[in-house]
């Protein structure tokens, strides 16, 4: 039988290493929740034993990709695994960030994401090595730490996962114009932003009475220390105008998950 839990966190890796730096903190979360894990290197296999070893003792369940679906489909195979434990949250969150805390308030049903705020860690390693130690430990600089506030993306956000059990079901419909979208781009896209967008266009999509709540709190650690060039197998960044770019990506994207719904919804016969 399986067990049911409110939560469930999804973590994606695809350099386990960096789960030395996700998982500690993870086990420090005083809620209960289930993990999920998503290995989405075909050439590693992560094992329970490995995430117990970096102190996690909770409920937990690993999937080991056979081959790399990208962190968008990754999340999705959480997602679809996810539902057959009927949770009523998930929170995404990367193999190299830190979840600090998951405490969800009482909310309306009508609110299907919770914001709040993050930490952003730039330049100097010995800021990570202390939140790593205690994820309390920062202090906001405005250069070496910054403060993100809110947060907007799915990284650290709550959100109600019947959303994102039916969203599950369109991603088919609109894999194919993603896959061109992809096609085209000489970086890698802003899979963070996409996937916010098309939650919030969903859920609007069912119901106009949908809205996230924020959080005036910090709940999650962004490590952007790794300012590699090539993320997989593309550029990590666009080369120039990388707020533009994005915006336009995640407009491109977002039109997919319109024209899906609008043909879903139009009549037939």
């Amino acid at each position: 039988m399986r067990k049911r839990n409110n939560i469930v966190v999804g973590l994606t890796t695809i350099n386990n290493e960096m789960l030395k730096i996700s998982i500690p903190a993870l086990a420090k979360l005083q809620q209960k929740f289930l993990l999920i894990v998503h290995n989405d290197n075909p050439m590693t296999t992560v094992s329970k034993r490995q995430i117990r070893k970096l102190g996690y003792c909770g409920d937990l369940q690993i999937i080991n990709s056979t081959e790399t679906l990208g962190e968008l489909k990754a999340r999705f195979e959480i997602i679809k695994l996810a539902k057959t434990f009927k949770p009523e949250w998930i929170v995404f969150c990367n193999d190299d960030d830190l979840l600090i805390d998951l405490e969800i308030p009482e909310v309306s049903d009508d609110t299907f994401a919770i914001i709040q705020n993050a930490i952003v860690l730039h330049h100097n390693v010995g800021n990570l090595l202390k939140v790593m130690e205690n994820p309390k430990d920062f202090d906001v600089d405005g250069e070496n730490v910054t403060l993100l506030r809110p947060n907007i993306g799915v990284c650290g956000t709550p959100i109600r996962s019947k959303i994102l059990f039916e969203l599950a079901k369109i991603l088919p419909d609109v894999e194919d114009g993603m896959k061109k979208l992809e096609e085209k781009l000489d970086f890698y896209p802003p899979i963070n932003s996409i996937m916010w967008n098309y939650v919030n266009t969903y859920a609007h999509h069912i119901s106009k009475d949908y809205v996230p709540i924020y959080m005036d709190k910090i709940n999650y650690i962004k490590n952007a220390l790794n300012n590699t060039r090539m993320k997989y197998g593309r550029l990590a960044f666009p080369a120039r105008n990388a707020d533009d770019q994005y915006r336009r990506v995640v407009s491109k994207y977002n039109d997919l998950l319109k024209e899906a719904l609008s043909l879903a919804a139009a009549p037939r016969g």
